[in-house]
């Protein structure tokens, strides 16, 4: 079933972990994962939500959705290995690899099995982790994730112009701001101060990004269409329906939505590539309801 949400509620948007513990107490921790730092933001109780960003960002761009969440759950916000104020090991990283050194993160604070929130890349750590690792995830939610391998003989989609990721792996202001008007529909929201903070954010992580973007093209680490039949947990799918990254509802969320069973697509209006900041009232709303309710009992494909 495809829901669509409508909404003109403006955005107090912000992209660092001060604007998080401002609406909610959130706690920042480190914890050694096979012998490196990651870096989280923590704040809640009860069943453990973990909430996984997309490229180039960190914990921090949940800043909007860890105190509403928090209010239900026990919300942890990771940076990635790679990004943030996670340690930044030399290595030839690939969605294996970061969903590896999430279960080994949740072994290390203790955590068995948690429901997982992941936007962009991190919908893909969240799904390939539902896929490998399917007794750690409870629920799963994905936002805006990119496409994954089509099935055998299938036309394979026309190469995008070189410009493109470029500015995915932006290190100049001109790029980033390029790269974010892409990401927000509501093209405002791209303000000077924003694309410093998020240039400073790309540039500490630009060699994991280039080395994401590397494996990605290459299909290392990616998911097939069998394998995503395979997923269990579930699953809400979250999408912007004005994505410009990787495009609207009726690519890859609609092909999601038909390979996981018994899965829901939900729709927010005047969002882009990242609802989760562009419409976070909504955004907080169901991914609220979808946990508490436990899930796709009442929902339809």
């Amino acid at each position: 079933m495809i829901s669509r949400l409508t909404t003109s509620a403006a955005l107090l948007f912000c992209l660092t972990s001060t604007a998080a513990s401002q609406t909610h107490s959130v706690i920042e921790k480190d914890a050694t994962v096979l012998g490196f730092k990651i870096h989280y933001l923590e704040a809640g109780n009860g069943s453990p939500v973990v909430l996984l960003h997309g490229l180039g960002g960190d914990g921090s761009r949940w800043a909007p959705n860890i105190g509403p969440l928090a209010a239900s759950f026990r919300i942890i916000a990771p940076d990635q290995i790679g990004f943030g104020q996670s340690d930044k090991p030399l290595a030839n990283y690939h969605t294996g690899m970061l969903s590896e050194f999430l279960i080994e993160f949740l072994k290390v604070i203790g955590i068995p099995k948690a429901s997982l929130v992941g936007n962009s890349m991190g919908a893909g750590v969240a799904a390939y982790t539902a896929i490998h690792y399917p007794d750690t995830v409870d629920r799963l939610i994905l936002s805006d994730m990119p496409p994954y391998r089509l099935p055998a003989g299938a036309a394979a989609p026309p190469p995008r112009d070189p410009h493109w990721r470029q500015i995915q792996n932006g290190v100049t202001r001109q790029e980033t701001r390029e790269f974010f008007r892409i990401l927000f529909h509501n093209k405002s929201l791209v303000t000077d101060a924003m694309v410093d903070e998020n240039l400073e954010l790309r540039l500490r992580s630009a060699f994991t990004i280039s080395k994401l973007l590397e494996s990605g093209a290459s299909g290392i680490g990616g998911m097939t269409e069998e394998e995503m039949r395979t997923i269990k947990a579930p699953t809400l799918i979250v999408w912007g329906k004005y994505d410009e990254l990787v495009g609207p509802p009726e690519r890859t969320g609609e092909r999601l939505l038909r390979d996981i069973s018994g899965s829901r697509l939900v729709v927010i209006d005047n969002a882009g590539h990242l609802p989760q900041l562009e419409q976070a009232d909504d955004f907080n709303r169901v991914v609220t309801d979808f946990l508490k309710l436990g899930g796709t009992s009442s929902s339809t494909r």
